[in-house]
């Protein structure tokens, strides 16, 4: 790396230790060789972050003096939290610019959620409307596990003006000029937002996962519901068309319109799909569990058997394929539970875990609206969602009512009491609640999910799979 440096400055995240302790650092390298680092001021612990585990605080900021095409400058050069300093004594950014900073450069690997490149905009005009210095705000692009790094880098000059702005959740260069710190060509914000913005984070997060897990294909159970199509069409435009392999897997309580619509669903996408019956393997299930489950009721168990067979037919096909089995439930169904261990929670990965169901709906949408052909079936979007597992059985609730107060309950934005005061509905915001809580221990058994909100199931949530603790 320092041998490309013969006629620019270069900054590169590395991993430094120094005197037995172990910081988050960058390199600048300049000239072919490293001329100083810079450490990470502030390590965040809150959410998906553990700095502390690994690393040691930074010592006192400081500028970094370059050559840039023969004139001094000095950098005022931070590492992603050092940006976010309100809630800490240590205040980075002004400190930089007192020691003299010409520019300040923000090196982040920032996670992606909706809203988040909001929030890093704002963060930066506030910073230069205060210190009149352009700001250069630089951020990974790249999913590694659950997190994606989102890109959508720019830089602002000292007027608040864009002077450059990168595309989000792809790579992408530019570059920008800046003389007595304003930009002589400023550009216009170029950011989508909404669900454009959602769809090529989540794209980045399933592409990323295969390639770095070092597999091409995806299996998918195609129910002929919403939520199994928008994870096909999802993983058909991330991994292409020819590497999703799709499979309706009916039984005795799969109507007619499903097949209809899982095929259709297919078709549109152009992914390989095709129909395995499992209707003789559940008899056969039934029939080895005669005895245990003599004398009872058809219920719960008969149900999830369904789910369970359909995800061993899947890992097992994965198997063969050597692909991954993407799951396709929605964060509102595991929020509450509904949803089978060992059966449709099978797989990998989980691209839509992280949306409530209100948001599959948008997102499928907006799909269908952005091309020129509908992908998934208008049908499927209308009808009314059900599991199939059992006769004439529908989703047990209004998604319109149920997905916002999930949310605000997992948010934890407003207490019950003020829940119940807004919806006048004490026992359906009880049972939403109660919900949530007993189904802890399936969600820690679940693939882990591509987050896209500002919490997400997985590691920034830190909560025991059993307790008797009630909010009353």
């Amino acid at each position: 790396m320092r041998r490309q440096t013969e006629d620019i400055v270069a900054i590169v995240g590395v991993i430094r230790e120094e005197r037995g302790k172990r910081y988050n650092a960058l390199a600048i390298m300049q000239d072919r060789k490293i001329i100083d680092h810079v450490y990470k001021t502030h390590l965040p612990a809150y959410d998906v972050f553990d700095e502390f585990r690994y690393f040691h605080p930074g010592p006192d900021p400081r500028p970094v003096g370059v050559s840039i095409r023969g004139e001094e400058c000095r950098l005022g050069i931070e590492i992603c939290e050092d940006l976010w300093d309100e809630g800490y004594d240590t205040r980075v950014s002004e400190i930089l610019v007192r020691r003299g900073a010409d520019i300040l450069l923000n090196a982040s690997a920032s996670p992606y959620h909706t809203g988040k490149y909001r929030e890093r905009v704002s963060a930066v005009s506030e910073k230069v409307r205060a210190l009149k210095r352009p700001f250069v705000y630089v951020n990974l692009c790249g999913a590694q596990d659950e997190l994606i790094f989102d890109g959508s880098s720019f830089a602002m000059d000292a007027d608040g003006r864009f002077a450059a702005c990168l595309p989000p959740s792809e790579e992408a260069f530019a570059c920008c000029e800046f003389r007595d710190g304003r930009s002589p060509q400023p550009v216009e914000k170029r950011q989508p937002g909404g669900m454009e913005e959602l769809r090529a984070a989540l794209l980045l997060g399933i592409r990323d996962y295969f390639h770095k897990s070092g597999f091409q294909d995806a299996v998918i159970g195609l129910s002929g519901g919403i939520d199994s199509a928008l994870v096909a069409a999802l993983a058909a435009e991330a991994l292409g068309a020819e590497h999703v392999h799709t499979y309706a897997m009916p039984s005795r309580f799969s109507s007619p319109h499903s097949l209809e619509d899982a095929e259709q669903c297919a078709k549109n996408l152009g992914v390989h799909y095709k129909v395995i019956s499992i209707g003789e393997v559940y008899e056969t299930f039934l029939k080895a569990l005669e005895k245990p489950f003599s004398g009872t009721a058809f219920g719960v168990a008969e149900e999830n058997l369904q789910a369970r067979i359909r995800g061993s037919i899947l890992m097992s096909v994965a198997n063969k394929k050597h692909a991954l089995v993407l799951t396709t439930g929605n964060k509102t169904e595991i929020a509450l539970g509904y949803c089978t261990l060992y059966g449709d929670m099978c797989g990998a990965l989980a691209p839509v875990s992280d949306l409530n169901k209100l948001d599959v709906y948008r997102l499928a949408r907006h799909l269908n609206n952005r091309g020129d052909h509908e992908l998934i079936p208008e049908h499927t979007i209308r009808k009314r969602p059900s599991a199939e597992l059992a006769e004439d059985q529908y989703d047990p609730f209004d998604y319109n009512v149920v997905s916002p107060l999930v949310d605000e309950l997992l948010y934890q934005e407003k207490s019950i009491g003020q829940l119940i005061r807004e919806t006048g509905d004490p026992e359906l915001v009880h049972e939403l609640y109660d919900l949530i809580q007993k189904n802890e221990y399936k969600r820690r058994q679940a693939a882990p999910g591509l987050r896209v909100t500002r919490k997400a199931f997985g590691r920034g949530r830190k909560m025991p799979m059993v307790n008797h603790f009630r909010i009353k």
